[in-house]
């Protein structure tokens, strides 16, 4: 076939399916209209940005959301990981119903703290003790902060594609948002590249996958050179966990048995509010705790400790069993390896599936790739199915084998469709 004439029918194609998803959703567009007026872009998020206009969602129940337009479509996001749990699960609902029976904005210290933090150090292998934030971002913000005391260093590495929050974001060039550190640019999964970078750095950050850089694992091989190389130059090695600690009760650290001086987790952990954590190594942490004042770290924030994520997440803590991850990482697995049979199947070759367990990316190569990933991503909706737009696909506890069923049928619809 023609090249041009094969990009002609594909974007006739995106084009129906678009036409189709504005007049389905006449009411979500009007809402968008409304967001437009007082929110830059139509909203205060810019991952849910998304032309002609996103979905409005008016309620949420186990694995299904409901759009203000009534109509239902499976949810494949998870709040992009946060949501572990499906939407509005009962254990937390009944732990957030307790915390507005003892009072909010209590601006005390109380007994959910100290508990979360036992069940957090008994989770992370590098953490003897934890202290608490509002997000990731914040989380891996003041775990920078703190390896910089830690080794009177300033220096940070960070890795291309990383994402470690909207200030720590290295998906492009120079990104305006990011905090003013001196970073250094290793290659990830690129020993050869990354070792002459390694030299007077106060931390090394790294994701062991790479979540918004298109679900890439990072090697273990790669992992360990880290680990190495931060004991050998006296750099705090800090593994960004924030995602990637649901696929493995022990996190990723845990999995490969690679154990870092730092480590940062928030999204899910929180039960579904916001949350952020930051711990590792006695020596380091109690800096937080010195009885010379002159070298102790401040770190404080007014809804560190709120009631509403201490209760959430304690309870929520009772749901992420060993046997829960697993589950969902071997259907996360059998979904790829399935997914990758039809597309050989298909005959369609710009197409392929990344990740690890529950953690699952789409890509497009060639030159049409990016017509081809708006193409899947209507294709699913149209199927009753949210993905994240960007090729993000998350799984939650709410799944199940009938679940991964109907994601690969929408698979099959769409490889039909542009073959």
């Amino acid at each position: 076939m023609d090249p041009n004439s094969s990009a002609s029918t594909l974007q006739a194609k995106l084009n129906a399916l678009i036409q189709k998803y504005e007049q389905s959703h006449p009411t979500s567009s009007k809402a968008f209209e409304r967001a437009q007026k007082v929110l830059p872009a139509g909203s205060t998020r810019s991952v849910l940005v998304s032309d002609p206009f996103p979905l409005v969602v008016k309620s949420a129940q186990g694995a299904t959301i409901t759009t203000v337009d009534g109509l239902q479509f499976e949810d494949f996001v998870s709040d992009y990981s946060a949501g572990i749990y499906g939407h509005s699960h009962p254990v937390i609902h009944d732990a957030v119903q307790e915390a507005l029976s003892r009072g909010f904005s209590i601006g005390g210290i109380t007994e959910k703290e100290a508990e979360l933090a036992e069940i957090l150090i008994d989770r992370i292998p590098c953490m003897d003790k934890v202290r608490f934030c509002n997000s990731g971002t914040e989380a891996n913000t003041f775990a920078i902060a703190t390896a910089m005391a830690y080794t009177k260093r300033i220096k940070i590495m960070v890795f291309d594609n990383g994402y470690h929050g909207g200030t720590l974001s290295f998906s492009t060039g120079d990104n305006p948002m990011n905090l003013p550190h001196e970073f250094v640019m290793g290659k990830f999964n690129n020993i050869e590249e990354t070792s002459p970078l390694i030299t007077d750095l106060a931390a090394i950050l790294v994701e062991p996958l790479q979540a918004a850089g298109g679900m890439r694992p990072a090697t273990p091989e790669f992992l360990s050179f880290l680990r190495q190389a931060a004991s050998e130059t006296g750099a705090v090695l800090i593994f960004d966990e924030v995602v990637t600690s649901r696929l493995h009760y022990n996190g990723l650290q845990g999995h490969w048995n690679i154990i870092p001086d730092m480590t940062t987790v928030g999204k899910y952990l929180g039960g579904g509010f916001p949350f952020g954590a930051f711990g590792g190594s006695a020596k380091i942490m109690d800096r937080f705790d010195s009885t010379d004042k002159s070298i102790a770290l401040h770190h404080s924030g007014t809804f560190n400790n709120n009631i509403f994520t201490m209760c959430a997440a304690v309870a929520a803590a009772k749901l992420i069993t060993q046997e829960e991850l697993q589950r969902l990482n071997r259907m996360g697995d059998q979904f790829r390896r399935q997914a990758e049979f039809l597309i050989q199947s298909s005959g369609v070759k710009e197409m392929e599936f990344s990740g690890h367990g529950s953690a699952i990316g789409v890509h497009f190569t060639g030159s049409e790739s990016e017509t081809m990933k708006e193409c899947f991503y209507f294709t699913l909706l149209d199927q009753g199915i949210s993905i994240g737009r960007r090729g993000f696909i998350s799984l939650n506890l709410m799944h199940t084998e009938a679940s991964i069923d109907r994601l690969l049928d929408a698979v099959s619809v769409f490889l039909d469709n542009v073959r």
